[in-house]
């Protein structure tokens, strides 16, 4: 009911309900009224069970077509907006004194981008559908799965120790090979899925989920990297659109109105906001580091592919918010022992500080912008 309420309050103000989720959980934990035990068994397996099916609607939502079909625009955007945050998360780590694993951790979860948050924006400034939305979209699909890709190269390098190479190429030829015979699979299946599943496809999402975590496990990656495979491959035109509709429903009422809540409220039993008295400069380089990489690098590619400027600004802002897969990788990497709760609290500040940052700057910029957007979208 906590949970629920402050999810509330934050849509009723426009925000990412999944911090007022947080907070909720702040509100319930031993940070607060102590009222839920952080060590019950109960509530871990819930929250993993959040974490399995946020990212199997996570699939559900990206279109595979779009990671082939992605303009330039869109992967040069992308590839910007991944590597500046990343150098930049990784030097600061570097020069604060942490270990080459929580540097190269940290600079992971800053290079992520928020597909949901970017979707909102665009919908409550009412310019989705525009050039803008789509090749921001385009480059945010393309980073979560650069993204999850590092994310399991660093895992790799926290088992080892070390870095080296063989290993570190071992692990991505598994996952591109992963990622390609699953997405070539579906397609090639997909012919047949819709005659088989008729109205069976919930099951057998969560089949194909499972299924595919294990393999991921057992191949060295993390089970959510098969989850999201799961969705990718359950796509709407392998079945019938009652069908397709039907899964995604009931996976978002389970991810997002059941599961996903616990675990966004159960991450607040890791915070430990003591990083703003012991290692406030070290929090502010980390937003800083967040905020000037990703707004920098997405939007100086696009003014350099001779987007305008106020569109270029509006795409890295865009890109800017941090969310769902940002605190999933931040949450594995203090469970994993990689990260430290001090470094797993300022990640979790940082998403909050960043994506706030993207909401308010982008009202101005909008009215700035938007009849030069409302021009671009009477002419498609």
């Amino acid at each position: 009911v906590v949970v629920w309420g402050f999810g509330k309050i934050f849509r009723a103000l426009s925000l990412p309900i999944i911090f007022g989720e947080l907070i909720g959980g702040i509100v319930v934990g031993p940070l607060a009224l102590g009222l839920v035990d952080p060590g019950s068994e109960l509530v871990k397996i819930l929250a993993e069970l959040g974490v399995f099916f946020l990212m199997l609607h996570s699939g559900l939502e990206t279109d595979p077509h779009q990671l082939f079909k992605a303009s330039k625009k869109s992967l040069l955007i992308s590839l910007f907006g991944i590597l500046l945050p990343l150098v930049g998360g990784y030097f600061v780590a570097q020069g604060f004194g942490l270990t080459f694993e929580e540097s190269i951790f940290i600079a992971v979860a800053l290079s992520t981008t928020a597909i949901a948050i970017s979707v909102r924006l665009f919908k409550e400034f009412k310019i989705q559908g525009t050039n803008v939305a789509n090749i921001t979209l385009g480059a945010a699909v393309i980073d979560d799965i650069i993204a999850l890709i590092l994310f399991s190269v660093v895992l790799g390098i926290a088992e080892v120790g070390q870095v080296e190479l063989v290993p570190i190429l071992w692990m991505l030829a598994k996952i591109i090979l992963f990622f390609g015979i699953v997405i070539w699979g579906g397609m090639k299946l997909s012919k047949y899925a819709n005659k088989v599943l008729k109205n069976k496809g919930f099951t057998f999402a969560l089949i194909a989920a499972l299924a595919l975590g294990l393999i991921a496990e057992a191949i060295g990656l993390h089970v959510i990297i098969g989850a999201f495979l799961a969705g990718l491959f359950i796509r709407q035109e392998i079945l019938h659109p009652k069908t397709f509709n039907k899964i995604e429903d009931r996976i978002y009422g389970l991810s997002y109105s059941f599961l996903g809540p616990i675990f966004f409220a159960s991450l607040a039993f890791y915070l430990d906001f003591s990083a703003f008295r012991t290692a406030p400069w070290f929090l502010l380089a980390i937003i800083l580091a967040a905020i000037f990489g990703k707004v920098i690098g997405a939007g100086g590619a696009a003014l350099i592919q001779k987007i305008k400027l106020k569109k270029a600004a509006m795409i890295g802002l865009a890109m800017n918010s941090r969310g769902a897969v940002e605190l999933i990788i931040a949450s594995i990497g203090v469970k994993e022992g990689i990260i430290s709760t001090e470094v797993f609290s300022i990640l979790v500040i940082m998403a909050f500080a960043t994506t706030f940052f993207s909401i308010f700057a982008m009202k101005p910029l909008v009215k700035w912008a938007f009849p030069v957007l409302a021009e671009g979208k009477r002419n498609g």
